[in-house]
């Protein structure tokens, strides 16, 4: 349903080009829930953003995106924003900073709705109290402001916002970002909940592997703005190949465990746009070759859906 073929960003400053995503492809098919993790400042925002067009002005985009084979990028802006919440909804990271601080809930919803369909004011009230009530909120919450909700109550409005057009493809960018853990399982439940019932396809980006265990069904890894390592979520767990991936998962804590220090990746990430001539990840990663610096390793599908690009990995060689 949605195929993204080498995308390319970058932005223009102070005369210079710093690429930040370089040649990500996948595909996205109906009910589907593709999570997309990595550290931060590894493409994954800028990724979304891309898909939707809401870029700045210095940004330059290259490659595909295909939904139902109609090629987004080459879109106006008229029409994009025409696809935009019908077609292909984002849930961002901060809902105070989403939503609209002088507008009520109830004009969010109204507005929203009128734009997208030719119906009255009335009836887009009705299904903006179908929409709250889907997400576990009283209608009484159309009369209040963004500020006089909580976090996890301005999360869920977003969350009604962005399925209420029914679209095909839903953008959660890590939606449960500071917010209570309590919380972050509700917003969790609700979505796979939601997902469920309307076979929405959901790409879900997060930096928190604990997340992803519980909600998608394939998982897709990025570092320095390319991608690492994409597998179904099972093998993903089980059987993580690349070096990155293994140790993103050994950063993870268990319950039954009491380490005595926490583990983390040695060295630091790198800088946006940094320019490599191998693997991005070969200056952290314990397991590199001389080859790991001079050439760029390609993807390979090692195994039914299971993708790698590392020159470590050999047949049926374990890493």
């Amino acid at each position: 349903m949605l195929k993204v073929s080498n995308l390319q960003v970058s932005f223009k400053i102070e005369e210079k080009e710093i690429k930040v995503l370089k040649n990500l492809s996948y595909e996205l098919e109906e009910g589907d829930i593709l999570a997309l993790v990595g550290e931060s400042g590894s493409g994954k925002s800028v990724h979304a953003l891309a898909i939707c067009s809401l870029l700045a002005d210095n940004a330059k985009v290259q490659g595909s995106v295909k939904l139902e084979e109609k090629e987004l990028l080459k879109l106006t802006p008229r029409k994009m924003r025409a696809i935009l919440g019908k077609k292909i909804a984002m849930v961002f990271q901060d809902p105070m900073s989403s939503l609209n601080p002088v507008l009520t809930i109830q004009s969010h919803f109204t507005e929203t709705l009128q734009t997208h369909f030719k119906i009255t004011k009335k009836t887009a009230l009705a299904r903006a109290k179908d929409a709250l009530k889907e997400v576990e909120i009283d209608e009484t919450c159309l009369k209040k402001y963004p500020h006089q909700l909580s976090g996890g109550m301005r999360q869920r409005v977003m969350i009604a916002l962005a399925l209420c057009l029914k679209p095909q493809v839903l953008i959660a960018d890590e939606p449960t970002t500071a917010l209570d853990v309590s919380v972050q399982k509700q917003i969790l439940d609700l979505i796979k909940t939601l997902q469920k019932q309307t076979n929405t396809a959901v790409i879900f980006i997060t930096h928190n592997l604990a997340i992803v265990q519980d909600l998608a069904k394939r998982v897709l890894v990025l570092y320095a703005g390319e991608k690492m390592e994409e597998a179904p979520k099972e093998e993903f767990f089980k059987n993580p190949k690349h070096p990155y991936s293994k140790a993103l998962l050994n950063c993870l804590i268990s319950l039954d465990e009491k380490p005595e220090q926490l583990n983390a990746i040695e060295g630091n990430p790198p800088q946006s746009g940094q320019v490599f001539t191998g693997c991005p990840f070969e200056p952290r990663c314990p397991n590199k070759k001389s080859i790991c610096a001079e050439k760029k390793p390609e993807l390979k599908e090692i195994s039914p859906k299971h993708f790698v690009a590392c020159h470590l990995f050999n047949g049926e060689e374990k890493l």
